[in-house]
């Protein structure tokens, strides 16, 4: 041991030991004489290292040679060449390695200091092949090839450049003048023409009418309420116009929250969109965030002017949960920015409402998060804003629900619009049946019936598990993109049933959806994760990326949830109704797509399927263990 370089290390705080560490790509973790002792041991190393005669006798031939290569392969010019590239990783945050790592096809496990050293080591042997077979760590459990992975780079960098040289649009679904952030996002997307709720919807929605709209999942109602509200912010901006209104978007979820805020911040000026992911002052001028894409997603204040969030963050950051001492928006700022809203979106709304079947006249215990913040706005704007209401399950008992909410009489309700341009009063009473089953499942959609002996939670979880083991590749050879729902009635949960499906050997390893969501820091870092593993494009460069994955979540966190190239869907256990039943089979199937969605439940279950079949004008087809291998 040199005493004197220990000392040097101790005299030395925490902090600047774990610092120096890391610049080494050393373990940091262990109190103050581990570290110490960790730094000394690396630098007694290096210096025995560079000691070393460069020819002796006692030294076989063959260990010469190797050593002659290593010292070769490792000159000084390349250490510090290895020590800038790891420089440049080490200060960047630990989820923009891991985007990294992914879009390199490298594991992503592990401290900050070893993602760093991966992607190092990964950039070394690209650059020097002959390195190649001394850097193993980031081969570990990933099949990687660097000239293959080279390849998709350059493939990827040509697919973003065609996206790039696409004409931005200048109309679209009767908007003329389209500002270039929502022009070039459209093109960039790959729009050829608004689908049919977008051209029903957007021109009514642009000169200011209220609407509900009823279409199927995977058609585009987020675009069909987003432009209207975004093309407005900018014609404000251009005006200069400082008395704008405020907009306000609610969802079921902080995930669906993101998803919307995605969009919206490419389509919107510059900083006007906030993400509300906790409970937080909506008008703070405060440690602004930058934020991503043609958009900025902002943390504090500034030009706010579209926010986008869960209905109880929302609910929560105006009035508070009962256990503040004060909500985190100070009254007088919560009543100008209720008394000032222009726009009211209530995204998937029958979630949002307490929506019951029948006329009752129970009085509700509570009101839902959505319907307080929405009666405030109707209150205190004297029912002077834009409400635009979105689902695929409308009906008279949620018309009925809204206008109460709102205020007003039934008959006053906004209007319904669907996918054929029609429009419908709430008046219609006659009407009401055939509004409520309008919107049906997905055509490109084939539903599976795959019945299982026993209807207990552990016959269920076992033939799932079965059935995504079974599952083929697709046509092109390219892996599944699985999503398994469970019911509310499978009593399964999604942490057991994940480290379950694990241990049957179910391909690739299964992910709960909500954990791959999840990401610590700023509502901009939620965005790009979620765009991360929905792989969405919408305006921002997509990755294309042919990996397969297993995802599992609870049939109440998928409403509205967009995930790419999703092209399976296994539920387990019956879903509570039709309804739910349409929104989960929806998220496979979208904008054209096909997808299959097998549900796995008992005999007993399977029958109360097939008799949903005339309401939903879909066939429930039994599925047998060996036809799974066969399916498209």
């Amino acid at each position: 041991l040199d005493d004197a370089l220990l000392q040097s290390y101790m005299d030395q705080t925490v902090n600047a030991l774990k610092e120096e560490l890391a610049s080494r790509g050393l373990t940091k973790s262990g109190v103050k004489s581990d570290l110490a002792l960790r730094l000394m041991q690396h630098d007694m190393e290096q210096q025995l290292a560079q000691n070393l005669p460069a020819d002796n006798d006692d030294i076989t031939s063959e260990t010469s040679s190797n050593e002659a290569k290593a010292q070769a392969e490792e000159s000084e010019e390349l250490q510090e060449e290895r020590q800038n590239i790891y420089q440049s990783y080490i200060v960047q945050p630990s989820n923009s390695l891991k985007v990294l790592l992914k879009s390199k096809r490298l594991k992503k496990t592990g401290r900050k200091p070893d993602l760093a050293k991966r992607l190092t080591d990964y950039d070394m042997e690209l650059k020097y092949p002959h390195l190649r077979d001394t850097q193993t760590d980031f081969k570990d459990d990933v099949e990687t090839d660097p000239k293959k992975v080279r390849e998709d780079e350059i493939a990827r960098a040509k697919r973003r450049e065609e996206m790039e040289a696409r004409e931005p649009f200048i109309e679209f679904a009767g908007i003329e003048g389209l500002s270039y952030a929502a022009g070039k996002a459209l093109a960039m997307a790959g729009f050829e023409a608004p689908s049919a709720i977008q051209s029903a919807v957007i021109p009514m929605a642009s000169m200011g009418e209220s609407v509900i709209m009823h279409a199927e999942t995977g058609s585009g109602k987020t675009l069909a309420y987003l432009l209207p509200i975004t093309e407005q912010l900018w014609k404000d901006e251009r005006l200069d116009n400082t008395n704008s209104k405020f907009g306000i978007i609610l969802t079921p979820t902080r995930e669906l929250a993101a998803q919307v805020a995605g969009v919206a911040s490419v389509l919107s000026p510059l900083n006007s969109v906030k993400l509300i992911t906790t409970p937080t002052n909506l008008l703070s001028k405060n440690n602004a965030e930058d934020g991503i894409d043609g958009g900025k997603v902002e943390k504090g204040g500034g030009n706010v002017r579209l926010i986008v969030g869960s209905a109880k963050a929302i609910m929560v950051s105006l009035y508070g949960d009962g256990k503040m001492p004060a909500p985190p928006t100070p009254k007088p700022l919560a009543k100008y920015f209720l008394s000032n809203v222009g726009w009211m979106v209530m995204d998937e709304v029958d979630r949002l409402l307490d929506v019951k079947k029948g006329r009752t006249t129970k009085k509700k215990k509570h009101e839902k998060p959505a319907a307080i913040v929405a009666a405030a706005v109707a209150r205190l704007t004297l029912g002077n804003f834009q409400i635009i209401a979105a689902s695929a399950t409308v009906g008279r008992p949620l018309r009925r629900e809204l206008a109460r909410v709102l205020g007003l009489p039934s008959k006053e309700c906004p209007q319904v619009v669907r996918e054929d341009e029609s429009t419908t009063s709430s008046s219609t009473a006659n009407d009401d049946k055939h509004i409520g089953r309008a919107v049906t499942i997905p055509m490109g959609v084939n539903n599976f019936v795959f019945p299982c002996d026993g209807g207990t939670s552990g016959s269920l979880l076992t033939s799932a598990a079965f059935v995504a083991k079974a599952l083929p590749p697709k046509k092109d050879g390219t892996p599944r993109r699985a999503l398994l729902v469970l019911s509310k009635g499978s009593g399964l949960t999604v942490h057991n049933t994940v480290g379950a499906l694990g241990h049957f050997g179910v391909t690739p390893k299964p992910v709960a959806l909500l954990d791959a969501l999840e990401v610590d820091g700023t509502p901009d870092r939620l965005i790009a994760v979620h765009r991360e593993v929905s792989g969405s494009s919408f305006g921002v460069d997509a990755s294309e990326s042919n990996e397969g994955y297993v995802l599992v979540t609870s049939e109440d966190n998928i409403r509205g949830l967009h995930l790419d190239g999703l092209d399976t869907v296994i539920v387990v256990g019956r879903p509570e109704g039709p309804d739910e039943y349409s929104h989960v089979a929806g998220r496979t199937g979208r904008a054209g797509q096909e997808g299959n969605v097998i549900n796995v439940v008992s005999f007993e279950q399977a029958a109360a399927l097939t008799s949903w079949e005339k309401m939903l004008m879909v066939d429930f087809v039994p599925l047998e263990m060996s036809q799974i291998s066969k399916l498209n």
